[in-house]
């Protein structure tokens, strides 16, 4: 049985005070921050790692889209025990684009023949969430997404549970091959081995061309841009009586009273 876990580099430190951070993270061009593996594909690469554990015939390759910047972030996917890693080198904003994404996807699912796709449900960056289902949906395959837990697994089916909406859960049975979304904080990602990522080579982590040539014109995120301001707040100054007065001819003067 193959594995494939996808994983999205997202920067360590994600300063939500910074009104101009949205944008430098979807450009990728913020070299004060460090890229790390995406929590929510933490959490999906250390599922997969405990399948493994039970059974050693099965086989975990992972796969990024984006800059070379991504190797070093392949190369703790070896050291945590993924067997194989994959690049999909091409520029840094199609790795925001769930489309250009998932199209390269499920290319490589074709090529390799996985029986599964294992993602998080969401990056922590873009937090759009339909990455995953929209490569279930060009391999006409099942998906779920808020996957908290794998219950069985046969080379035909999986059984999860996943998180519903008002802290519900949920059990379904899905046959192969399908595409499962994680949610985070489902178990505890272990840390690189040193000595298995220093013997990573180009044998472990292969760089691939997109097979994608031109994709200018069907990208689903043209531009990213901060909202610009069609309002002015006011602060009115003076005793309460005063702020009181102000304020009901401000409500007056836009025929609100």
């Amino acid at each position: 049985m193959k594995i494939l876990v996808t994983i999205k580099p997202v920067f360590e430190e994600i300063q939500m005070t910074d009104p101009d951070i949205l944008k430098k993270n979807f450009l990728k061009k913020n070299p004060d921050l460090h890229l790390k593996i995406n929590r929510f594909d933490d959490h999906a690469l250390e599922e997969a790692l405990k399948l493994k554990e039970k059974d050693t015939d099965i086989e975990i390759h992972t796969l990024s889209v984006g800059t070379k910047d991504c190797l070093e972030i392949l190369k703790k996917t070896i050291g945590k025990g993924a067997d194989k890693a994959f690049l999909v080198e091409t520029e840094s904003t199609d790795s925001n684009d769930p489309e250009f994404v998932s199209n390269e996807i499920k290319n490589h699912f074709n090529e390799q023949n996985y029986n599964m796709i294992f993602s998080g449900m969401m990056s922590e960056d873009m937090m759009n969430g339909v990455t995953g289902l929209l490569t279930a949906s060009k391999l006409s395959v099942a998906s779920l997404s808020g996957i908290t837990s794998i219950e069985d697994l046969s080379m035909e089916k999986i059984i999860v549970k996943r998180e519903l909406e008002g802290g519900t859960a949920q059990k379904a049975e899905l046959l192969l091959p399908c595409v499962l979304n994680f949610q985070a904080g489902i178990n505890k990602p272990g840390y690189p081995n040193v000595m298995r990522m220093l013997k990573a080579d180009d044998t472990t982590i292969i760089i691939k061309k997109p097979k994608q040539i031109d994709f200018k014109n069907s990208k689903q995120i043209e531009e990213l841009k901060l909202p610009s301001k069609t309002r002015k707040g006011e602060i009115l100054k003076g005793s309460i009586e005063d702020k009181a007065k102000a304020f009901i001819q401000i409500l007056k003067n836009k025929k609100i009273l």
